[in-house]
């Protein structure tokens, strides 16, 4: 049977041992845990002191208050008065002045506890550490602190602390929202503190409590580390398909563009005189040869638009996760006539300073002002641009969600020019620069009615061909999506040389683009239009030297047999089937591993338990209990019913002469039992000595595979209630 440790009654205080230090450093470290998740929230690691202040402060506090009993009122008001504390001094230092608050930071406190929640569903991650933002997760770390360590000392249940700090995980992940990837430092630190935490305070329990948790611990351990490294190979890890409370809060930056940015295309390069826009100085003479301001993702057979969502764009942006070849390149952009909202940007931005309200949106890459006419604004911008390796060529498209739909009322012809223009290619960067060149072949005339519906599309490849970007653009973008690629358009302005440092760029640049969403590159620029070479003057006629496409040189694949559907990615799938199979493989090792060493962890943590048990009696009935989970581990049933003898009898009937030191062993325990005297240290000695040679006997030599694999047998920790049934309550 397992010893027997005295329960204390919950109204009687506790003392301050070094085990309930323990427990609360616990609680401090799985409160830390739950703040890490809050650096996918914050550019760079500046919170961290401020919500490590609060864990260990909160926790201290705690400490005081919970040994002496204080009662709800008084316990409360210290929970608060700390808090304000720290909120004053560490979240809006700025606002103190000769040592003292203001009224300033009693409105930062109180607009910041109110509704900093708000404010951070408002702004776009990372954001930078600002009182406004940080109060929110300092109070809930906090809070989280406190009742954790409270709880820790003041009550015996074993879970009780547990649940401040999975309450403060959970919020955490409410607040961070839809970012990519899944925390495995944080989840790692919290699942380890937890359950040290548990197991620790299940060592307080009765013996039944401490048999359950013994093989109950590890598995939640297994399930829990299960959940979290199944996330790898579920939608859930890509951030795409996970709750985000910010769909739920109306937009901050809101974009009242009556029209699409694509529509006004030929209105701008048809302007004379053109009016100078912008001027854009890219630093350390990066090649870049266009630069924009709208992503259009939604189609719905006449208009591109777009379901951009803006929230407050603070310095840091949010990267591509998808994009990591990129390089950095910095612009420097001073608007003169570019009416708003759009502010120009070069690739994915990543850094913005612009001394001004910005909206970003953490989906697309756009960036708008919050001024109409912004003219005059100067701003410095840091995108990040894919280089243009031969790896592109082998590369897949990714799966972006969203940028692969179409109306259902396409006609068929599109399907039938996408199958016709690919037919010859199998890799899916052949099949795009295969439309691509296409495209470019047609003639540019500036002259063709506006438009890019279906019907516009369908004319320009039946008829003349004729056709200038806005139709060029659409195009490949709809032909792209029938292939099952993620495609959008873009509508922005080419530079006039690529290689010069500044550029006024004016109405007569601006241009439409489509642009294709690669693994490792993102969104790359593909150009469907055959423009003239000088970029200055643009005739209504095709140009006679068509332009170079930016995009590299195809090598030649292999042929393949011709696939009844195009619409599909065979080569995507393939290799996203093959990642998810690798993956799933991973998971299924890391989880034998894991739940292999809880038991192994349980097992020896449980024969520890026993040995050092209080009362020798405890000690050889512990021996037993070890020896009978050896006849478990050898697939022996111990029915209840049976005495000591008579399982120590069976055994011997069952595996011979190496079953022997049960029989001496069963007398022991028997003994120690029901015998009125305590059993002496010699009877103790005896009765471990026989279950190490029954052990030795049964797995003979150190490294013998069938002992090793008896190590991780989990049969004992399943069957450890029937302890009580061979080994009774030593007779005190």
């Amino acid at each position: 049977m397992e010893p027997v440790v005295p329960t204390v009654s919950g109204k009687r205080p506790r003392a301050v041992t070094p085990v309930r230090l323990t427990e609360v450093v616990l609680c401090v470290v799985a409160t830390i845990a739950t703040a890490l998740l809050y650096g996918r929230f914050f550019g760079g690691a500046g919170y961290l002191p401020s919500v490590c202040a609060a864990a260990v402060t909160g926790a201290a506090i705690a400490s005081v208050a919970g040994p002496r009993r204080w009662g709800p009122y008084r316990t409360s008001a210290a929970a608060v008065g700390g808090f304000v504390l720290l909120a004053v001094y560490g979240v809006f230092r700025d606002t103190v002045e000769y040592g003292l608050p203001t009224r300033a930071t009693a409105e930062a406190l109180r607009q910041g506890v109110v509704g900093g929640w708000v404010r951070m569903l408002a702004v776009a991650p990372p954001a930078e550490p600002t009182g406004e933002l940080l109060v929110t997760p300092v109070l809930i770390t906090w809070t989280a602190a406190f009742a954790a360590t409270v709880l820790a000392l003041r009550t015996r249940a074993v879970f009780a602390p547990v649940v401040p700090a999975v309450v403060a995980f959970a919020a955490a992940l409410v607040l961070v929202g839809r970012q990519p990837g899944i925390q495995v430092l944080a989840t790692a630190v919290f699942l380890v503190a937890v359950f040290s935490l548990v197991l620790l305070r299940a060592g307080d329990s009765s013996p039944v409590a401490a048999g359950r948790l013994a093989f109950g611990g590890p598995v939640v351990v297994v399930v829990a580390v299960l959940g979290v490294l199944g996330g790898v190979v579920l939608p859930l890890a890509s951030g795409e398909q996970r709750f985000d409370p910010r769909t739920l809060v109306p937009p901050p930056v809101r974009v009242t563009e009556a029209l699409t940015p694509l529509a006004g295309l030929k209105a701008q390069l048809r302007e004379q005189p053109p009016r100078t826009l912008f001027t854009v100085g890219i630093a350390g003479g990066a090649e870049v040869d266009r630069i924009r301001v709208a992503a259009l993702d939604a189609f719905d057979g006449v208009t591109w638009t777009s379901r951009d969502r803006f929230l407050v764009a603070g310095n840091q942006l949010a990267a591509d996760p998808a994009m990591t070849r990129g390089r950095p390149v910095s612009a420097r952009v001073t608007i003169e006539g570019l009416a708003g909202p759009y502010l120009p940007v070069v690739g994915w931005p990543v850094q913005l300073d612009l001394g001004d309200t910005a909206g970003f949106s953490t989906s697309s890459g756009v960036l708008v002002g919050t001024r109409r006419t912004p003219r005059g604004t100067t701003y410095t911008v840091v995108g990040q641009t894919a280089d243009r390796d031969g790896g592109l060529v082998r590369t897949s498209p990714s799966g972006a969600p969203g940028y692969t739909a179409l109306p259902s009322d396409m006609p068929p012809l599109l399907e039938t020019w996408a199958q016709r223009l690919t037919a010859g290619e199998t890799r899916p960067y052949g099949k795009l620069v295969a439309i691509e060149e296409y495209l470019r072949g047609l003639p540019y005339r500036l002259d063709v009615p506006p438009g890019h519906s279906y019907a516009a599309l369908v004319r320009m490849l039946t008829a003349s061909g004729e056709g200038y970007a806005e139709q060029h653009a659409s195009a490949f973008a709809v032909l792209a999506r029938v292939l099952g690629f993620p495609a959008r358009v873009a509508v922005g302005y080419r530079l006039d040389d690529s290689s010069a440092g500044t550029h006024e760029v004016t109405t007569q640049d601006a241009h439409a683009w489509a642009e294709v969403h690669f693994d490792g590159y993102g969104w790359v620029a593909f150009e469907p239009t055959d423009l003239p070479g000088d970029t200055r003057e643009r005739p209504e006629s095709p140009a006679a030297a068509p332009r170079q496409s930016p995009n590299p040189p195809l090598d030649t694949p292999p042929p393949v047999a011709d696939r009844p559907s195009t619409r599909a990615r065979p080569d995507g799938d393939q290799d996203g089937a093959t990642r998810a199979a690798v993956l799933a493989a991973g998971v299924l090792a890391a989880v034998v591993l894991l739940g292999a060493a809880a038991v192994l962890a349980a097992k020896t943590r449980r024969r520890r338990v026993r040995r050092l048990a209080p009362g020798n009696a405890a000690r050889v009935t512990g021996a037993w209990l070890e020896a009978v989970d050896r006849l478990v581990e050898r697939g022996i049933a111990v029915p209840a019913s049976l005495t000591a003898h008579e399982v120590a009898e069976r055994a011997v009937r069952v595996l011979g002469a190496v079953a022997e030191p049960l029989v001496p062993l069963a007398s022991i325990a028997t003994a120690a039992v029901y015998a009125p005297v305590e059993p002496d240290d010699h009877a103790v000695e005896e009765a471990w000595r026989h279950e190490s040679a029954l052990r030795r006997g049964l797995y003979p030599g150190r490294l013998s595979p069938r002992g090793l694999i008896a190590r991780l047998d989990p049969r004992p920790l399943l069957a450890g209630l029937r302890a009580s049934t061979h080994a009774p309550e030593p007779v005190t």
